[in-house]
């Protein structure tokens, strides 16, 4: 895997948590193809232009007149024009909005200005990262609009880059990004495969999969030393290792810039470090400049030095990340210390540029175009990015490709490809002290709206509250042998109270079609007293579930004895039936009688303590709160040694509005009428 591969890797799996690889069954053919054709057709071509004065500061007026634009050194007529310009109410966009159709949704990335923040972990020192972080929230508390767009990525001394959150205008989600950068420790784990599930019907790990922690593991040395032909001797820096970072750090930083000329619209990257970049300092700037980028650098070094002292002048006015700056169109920042007018100063630099549209031709053979831009004022300076490529088909596109589309699908709130929504089940299981996410899915293999009966590659990104990865994963599946069938993947994983969130992602290995499926869920804290009420797992009339483990962490041996992974669904909720379709967010139009399996525990449960159960169940509707009463029928409650009760209960649906409802179901020991809850969201047609 070659390095440019290897970083957008890291882009689109996790927080520098899991590595990716392409498997073999990535070359096969598909047994059944759909026609790859893609159809030249001429779209609006929009781009965003910031025009500078020789003051460096942002130019306003023009007008659609005082612009000329080529494509490939030939002219072409500016038919669309807007000035953005950002007030206290969010960007206001004159002189109108985009034009109807396709081109409206090409222009939803111009509309909004994209912060990313860049936290530079291995080359500032621990005031310097404090200084960073409280300089990053001032701006975000005070200078960030609606429909500002924002993303918190950076750089660790051991792990090299990471993603805390990608581009978002959850501002919650900001803020606990920029407050946990810190770095892990090392572990001490040492990589063991996976072996397929016993249970279910497993599928392997690919082979290049590791978890961060055994990725540290794998590269604990730091620098080794090997003979030279001259009989001298060469250091060779070992990966994942602080020494290998320092210098890996502007090939890497080269490529982000790559990856942002995919990213349509206004951006601009915010970089706090101390890092002397030298003379590759301003390569950089001129490849963040042509990645239509700005780069706002602060340096994080406090030096407290007088105004004639070498380390003053270095740090004002010698210091290589100016010339990173001056070189993408940006502005340098000598002093972390003024939190508030580096906002200010940013946020003027960054709220003011104009969207040019044009019609193009998207031929979908990927041919590269330069764009030039000039306007008529003088001393004045266009910054516009370099070029776009024209669209392709997915198996002609490069790793590189294929991974900024990932990086898309996995990260993005709003997705630029087109995709196809996958529905999502967070059942939150609890067992003794501990809780675990049990996230299943459902896939109609060669529907109209599901993935084709070919080889595909699963990712799934599980991230807490506080955007830490839990689980990053990629599996190669061949969906051949289900092609007309109903298949339910899953996968486990230890969860902690509070807020988790999940990405899921199909891709068909040739087409590139693809499935985004999204979960936000709350995981409640584990109870010592009363009933303890796991999410329920419902059934409706059909034929019995095909369930798919996708495994979420290896097993590991130890002096010959091989540990237990994650549990199988079947585990976990032990009635399930043999007849039987499990509901998936969706029930089928027309069903009228569901089968809800709850496990439950009596906490503490005392030697001879014999429950009564006693069921209810109710729908709440999310449009009014009106509350129906459901027939409830137990049908069978089973005791397990080692692991938590399970309770199957029939459930009778009355005749209601279509609509998004929460399942209530309420659950009571008659004999101590303790009582306990548990709430499910389901959408009846």
């Amino acid at each position: 895997m070659n390095k440019k591969t290897a970083i957008l890797v890291v882009l689109a799996a996790a927080v520098a948590a899991a590595q990716l690889a392409h498997s073999g069954s990535a070359q096969q053919d598909r047994k059944q193809d759909r026609p790859l054709r893609h159809d030249a057709a001429a779209i609006v071509k929009l781009v965003a232009v910031r025009v500078l004065g020789p003051d460096d500061r942002p130019v306003t007026g023009l007008r659609k007149e005082d612009f000329a634009l080529t494509e490939d050194g030939q002219p072409k007529t500016i038919t669309e024009f807007e000035v953005h310009a950002l007030t206290e109410a969010g960007m206001t966009v004159t002189p109108g909005l985009p034009p109807a159709g396709e081109a409206a949704v090409l222009s939803s990335g111009a509309m909004n200005r994209k912060l990313f923040f860049f936290l530079d972990q291995q080359a500032s020192d621990r005031d310097g990262k404090d200084k960073a972080k409280a300089a990053a929230l001032r701006f975000l508390e005070t200078q960030v609009r609606p429909g500002d767009q924002i993303a918190v990525i950076g750089w660790y001394a051991m792990a090299g880059f990471y993603i805390r959150e990608y581009l978002t205008s959850d501002l919650d989600r900001i803020r606990r990004a920029i407050n946990g950068v810190t770095e892990a420790p090392p572990s001490s784990g040492e990589p063991i495969p996976m072996p397929a599930d016993d249970v279910d019907l497993g599928v392997a790990y690919s082979g290049a999969i590791r978890n961060l922690e055994e990725t540290l593991a794998e590269k604990s040395s730091a620098i080794s030393v090997t003979p030279t032909g001259g009989g001298g001797r060469s250091l060779g820096l070992a990966p994942g290792t602080a020494a290998f970072q320092r210098f890996d750090f502007i090939p890497r930083l080269s490529e982000i810039a790559e990856v942002f000329k995919t990213i349509p619209g206004h951006k601009s990257l915010i970089l706090f470090t101390a890092r002397n970049m030298g003379t590759e300092a301003e390569r950089l700037g001129r490849l963040f400049g042509a990645a239509g980028t700005a780069v706002y650098a602060v340096n994080t070094q406090d030096w407290k030095a007088g105004p004639f002292g070498t380390k003053s002048k270095y740090i004002w006015t010698d210091h290589s990340l100016q010339g990173l700056s001056a070189a993408s169109g940006g502005k340098y920042f000598a002093d972390i210390n003024d939190a508030a007018g580096i906002a200010r100063d940013v946020q003027d630099l960054t709220g003011h540029y104009y969207v040019l549209g044009y019609y193009m031709q998207d031929s979908w053979e990927g041919t590269y175009h330069k764009i030039r831009v000039e306007v008529a004022r003088p001393g004045a300076r266009v910054l516009v990015q370099d070029g776009f490529a024209d669209s392709k088909p997915f198996d002609r596109m490069s790793d590189f490709e294929k991974e900024v589309q990932l990086l898309d699908l996995l990260w993005s709130d709003q997705p630029a490809s087109g995709l196809a929504p996958l529905a999502v089940d967070p059942l939150v299981f609890f067992w003794g002290k501990t809780a675990r996410a049990c996230l299943l899915s459902r896939l109609e293999v060669g529907a109209k709206a599901g993935p084709t009966g070919a080889p595909v590659e699963i990712f799934a990104l599980l991230r807490d509250g506080a955007g830490a990865a839990l689980v990053s994963r990629k599996w190669d599946v061949d969906l051949a042998r289900y092609q007309g069938q109903s298949i339910w993947p899953y996968l486990t994983s230890p969860v902690a109270a509070g807020l988790c969130e999940l990405r899921l992602v199909v891709r068909d290995l040739k087409t590139g079609e693809s499935s985004v499926g999204r979960a936000r869920f709350e995981v409640a804290a584990v109870q010592e007293e009363g009933i303890v009420l796991s999410s329920p797992l419902l059934f409706e009339a059909g034929p019995g579930a095909l369930f798919l483990k996708l495994p979420t962490r290896p097993e590991k041996t130890t002096k010959g004895k091989q540990a237990a992974g994650e549990p199988s669904i079947k585990g976990l909720y032990r009635l399930i039936p043999k007849e039987g379709r499990p509901v998936v967010g969706e029930i089928s139009p027309g069903t009228r009688r569901l089968l809800a399996i709850t496990p439950l525990e009596l906490r503490p449960h005392l030697p001879g303590d014999t429950p009564i159960w006693a069921v209810e169940a109710k729908l709440v509707s999310l449009l009014d709160g009106g509350e129906t009463p459901l027939e409830v029928e137990v049908r069978e409650h089973m005791k397990y040694e080692g692991g938590p009760d399970v309770l199957a209960a029939d459930l009778v649906l009355p005749d209601v509005a279509p609509g998004r409802y929460d399942l209530v179901i309420t659950v009571e020991d008659v004999g101590t009428d303790r009582r306990a809850a548990v709430r499910k969201t389901l959408i009846l047609r």
